[in-house]
């Protein structure tokens, strides 16, 4: 992975930091800006890099800045030292409301974002650490990484979109043995389940990271926008038809306009043109 560091921002107690590092490839961008990949890494080894209020509050802010960085393709999720992250931080009021509404916001600013984001997951992913790297679009396993959501051995309990999220990526079987048994799942068991993408270490997550990079951008927004069922953030909806010209529109409305989209684009006439030419396409995001 490339040390050239364009833009690198740090909490106040640099306990979350954000670096927009650009992607080494082959195409030729001419004049158009490099893609580049924002990389938060969560630097509480101290912690176990668990979560609490202002870690939840500082991801998703990152995740947003990213969103508003044009040159910015992807996001690569890590966490710093032995432990991807260890879920709450039990001393860090965690039973207050505060730490609950900044967890919701988090996974959502992950879920809605148009960015694909991946998780590099090595050591442990416990509780919010799952619920993190479930809420990603692409989960890289190192060998020391695992999943677990103890919740029955704590007496506590996770929102509904996570229960539906297991079922998502494990199966409706898999799920409930996962969540009724406070099962550990390890690297091979994480990728025969569903719950990992791949495996492989931090250089590995990174070049899949750069390989989303370097796809379509409006794609990519329209493939997460349908798997999650969401609105992607920064996409108009239920505005004024003087506006956006979208008045009331439901959800199949929004991505069948975000379909279209693709197949109008910039972008796609740039596929073609790069088929004929025999080159790699290089994708503006329009």
């Amino acid at each position: 992975m490339t040390n050239e560091n364009k833009v690198t921002s740090a909490s106040p107690d640099g306990e979350v930091t954000l670096d927009i590092l650009p992607v080494d490839n082959d195409a030729s961008t001419g004049d158009l800006p490099r893609p580049h990949v924002a990389v938060i890494t969560i630097r509480r080894d101290h912690k176990r890099n668990s979560l609490n209020a202002d870690v939840c509050g500082q991801i998703a802010s990152y995740v947003h800045k990213a969103e508003k960085t044009d040159s910015v393709r992807a996001i690569l999720l890590r966490g710093e030292g032995k432990a991807f992250c260890a879920g709450a931080d039990l001393a860090g009021g965690v039973y207050t409301s505060p730490f609950h509404h900044n967890l919701d916001a988090m996974l959502t600013s992950i879920t809605h974002s148009p960015l694909p984001v991946i998780a590099d997951v090595h050591g442990p992913a416990v509780g919010a650490g799952t619920q993190l790297a479930m809420a990603c679009d692409l989960r890289v396993v190192g060998e020391s990484g695992w999943f677990s959501v103890p919740v029955v051995r704590l007496g506590i309990a996770v929102d509904p979109w996570t229960i539906h999220r297991a079922v998502e990526l494990l199966g409706g079987a898999r799920a409930r043995s996962f969540l009724y048994t406070a099962e550990r799942l390890g690297p091979d068991a994480a990728i025969a389940a569903g719950l990992a993408s791949s495996r492989g270490n931090h250089d590995d997550a990174w070049q899949v990271a750069v390989d989303q990079a370097t796809n379509a951008p409006l794609t990519l927004r329209y493939l997460k926008a349908v798997f999650n069922q969401i609105v992607p953030t920064g996409v108009a909806q239920g505005c004024s038809s003087e506006e956006s010209g979208h008045d009331d529109e439901d959800l199949t409305a929004v991505h069948e306009r975000l379909r279209t989209e693709c197949w109008d684009s910039d972008d796609a006439a740039e596929a073609r043109a790069a088929r004929s030419e025999k080159r790699s396409p290089v994708f503006k995001g329009k």
